[in-house]
């Protein structure tokens, strides 16, 4: 499914535990459902370089304080993160790919993760993807209970996780640290022909925004120019 087939096509929002909702307010995950092009997603480097263009000469200050950046980096705060620390994943991909950096040196993972880094880097919209073959059942966004082990991208192995921190998890297994890090499980690799786009709306960054930037990454994955 490509271009205007996802004109019409139907995004979710994730269910959040009341607890969640109480400590994250305003915020929802919104999910496209999208399909890898056998060819593999269309080369990212064009929606990079336009990125690139924006933010190479930037300043910390200028890139912290852009208005969808600084709404992420809030939430890092209420979410008892330093900001700085532990940056937001579009203030990430831009301080470690694209301010001070020669065009061309953008992190790169596989075609699919970079289409889509490359979307929420231009777009300053917090996107992920699973896997959707390796979900199991409904995805939420709850607190942990400290009985779950989760094992992150780039661990040695797994860790259990102390109760109240928000993660996605479907009906067998904890997805991601919300806003953090993701988990080996749902993983996309060069094998993934269907995934899960998912967008974190935040107070500052409103639904329409995300919709877009879902769009746009699900025409990528297609073979699309996004």
């Amino acid at each position: 499914m490509t271009g205007a087939a996802y004109r019409t096509a139907t995004f979710r929002a994730i269910p959040v535990q009341p607890e969640a909702r109480e400590l994250m307010p305003g915020v929802r995950v919104l999910t496209l459902e999208a399909e890898v092009a056998a060819g593999g997603a269309a080369p990212a480097d064009g929606v990079w370089a336009e990125a690139h263009a924006r933010w190479t000469g930037a300043s910390r200050s200028e890139v912290r304080s852009a208005p969808r950046v600084a709404a992420y980096r809030e939430l890092s705060r209420r979410l008892g993160s330093h900001p700085d620390k532990q940056p937001p994943s579009v203030q990430a991909l831009i301080d470690r790919g694209l301010r001070g950096k020669p065009l061309g040196a953008w992190p790169r993972i596989n075609p699919a993760v970079d289409a889509v880094n490359a979307v929420a880097a231009r777009d300053l919209v917090a996107l992920g993807l699973f896997d959707r073959d390796r979900l199991t059942g409904e995805v939420r966004l709850r607190l942990s209970d400290g009985t779950e082990e989760f094992t992150a991208l780039g661990a040695d192995g797994p860790a259990v996780l102390e109760p109240g921190r928000p993660v996605l998890a479907d009906d067998e297994r904890v997805l991601s640290l919300f806003a953090h890090r993701d988990g080996v499980h749902q993983a996309v690799t060069g094998d993934t022909r269907r995934v899960l786009l998912l967008a974190c709306s935040v107070p500052g960054v409103d639904e329409d925004t995300c919709r877009t930037a879902l769009l746009r990454a699900a025409e990528l994955l297609g073979g699309g120019r996004g």
